[in-house]
């Protein structure tokens, strides 16, 4: 039996009903989700400085090592038992000062031998002269006792000079280093001699460090601009030497040699700076931080190189324009200490994100605070 259309069985909707149904669910969720959401919450614990001009030196910092201004290897230059240490390990010492002492009897009586020989030959050089203006010798003999004379005289000033080496003293002011040979022992057999001590010069003081090839040139127009004339130019410039693990006050002196010839296995250019050490605080062997001025102070924008960020596109900062984070892409190169310069990208009196910035993203809100109220409130 057929039903009329306009008939529905209890509990059955018609399938046009039901997809209308299931549009209006569709459009009522679809509304639902088009309603803004509440905006992002700012971003706390951020500090922010304002970027402001400073005086700075353009400086080249390099890393080198502590050498005496003059060294020296304590030789026993002749044979014989080491007699007497005449100083303590370590001493500092003037020029002149005795060390060591080598038994001297044999140079002693080589000395006297040589001596009487002098006197013998020059006894007999004057009788050959008299026997001459006499007629009674010729002149060949006076010749002969003339040579006779002159090797006995350079004998005995050998002598003398192997003597004096039975001492051996400090040939410049300087600390001796501990002995490497003790009393009794037998020393100047080798060709080379023995090695009893060494000394070396504390003050002035050397630091060497080498340059690369782009601070090289930046090196030769300071030292152009200060004028024609090398190396009375060189020890003009003004350097100073910090230990690696020191932060005391930097020692201070001047650059004293640069080297003529860039070494071509590495492109660098070896220089040296010269300081009074006074206080001997800089000891050959440590490794120290050389820098070197160049021209005169000038005004910088310096920023703290924990601001800066790197990626592909290169350097990059965080400032705060308001409420929000925009990055800036800038230009920078090195300044002494924990600063770097902004050559471009960046203006003076601009808020600079200098705390927190691994959390922030171009356009993020942010809530910031001044850097000198954030570490003042941190150290309370």
């Amino acid at each position: 039996m057929i039903q009329p259309a306009s008939f529905h069985p209890a509990g059955r909707v018609p399938e046009t009903l039901a997809c209308l149904l299931v549009l209006v669910l569709v459009s009522g969720c679809g509304k639902q989700n088009s309603t803004p959401t509440a905006s992002k919450a700012p971003i706390a614990g951020l500090t922010v400085q304002a970027v402001a001009p400073s005086r700075i030196q353009d400086v080249i910092e390099l890393d080198g090592s502590v050498a005496p201004s003059q060294r020296a290897d304590l030789m026993a230059r002749v044979a014989g038992a080491l007699k007497e240490i005449h100083y303590r390990d370590g001493e500092f010492v003037r020029r002149g000062r005795l060390l060591f002492s080598i038994e001297p009897d044999t140079y002693e009586q080589q000395v006297k031998l040589n001596e009487a020989r002098l006197a013998q030959t020059r006894s007999d050089f004057d009788r050959q002269t008299q026997l001459l203006r006499e007629r009674a010798t010729s002149q060949s003999s006076v010749d002969a006792a003339l040579a006779n004379l002159q090797q006995a005289e350079a004998n005995l000033a050998l002598a003398k000079i192997s003597l004096s080496y039975t001492q051996i003293r400090a040939p410049f002011d300087g600390v001796v280093g501990r002995h490497q040979v003790d009393v009794g022992a037998y020393v100047g057999a080798s060709p080379g001699g023995t090695l009893l001590a060494t000394i070396q010069k504390l003050s002035p003081a050397y630091v060497n460090a080498a340059v690369g090839e782009h601070d090289v040139l930046r090196l030769r127009e300071r030292v152009a601009a200060r004028g024609r004339d090398g190396q009375a130019v060189v020890e003009r410039i003004p350097v100073q030497a910090t230990l690696q693990s020191e932060d005391q006050t930097p020692e201070h002196g001047e650059l004293d040699f640069i080297d003529r010839q860039v070494l071509p296995s590495t492109g660098t250019l070896a220089v040296r700076g010269r300081f009074a050490n006074h206080d001997g605080r800089l000891l050959p062997g440590y490794y120290a931080r050389l820098s070197i001025d160049l021209g005169q102070p000038r005004e910088a924008l310096l920023v703290p190189r924990a601001a800066i960020l790197n990626d592909q596109q290169g350097d990059f900062v965080y400032v705060a324009e308001g409420d929000l984070a925009r990055r800036r892409g800038v230009r920078t190169r090195a300044a002494r200490g924990e600063f770097k310069e902004v050559l471009s990208g960046l203006k003076a009196g601009e808020l600079l994100i200098v705390g927190g910035t691994t959390k922030v993203g171009d356009g993020d809100r942010v809530q910031a605070q001044p850097a000198a109220a954030a570490s003042t409130s941190t150290a309370r």
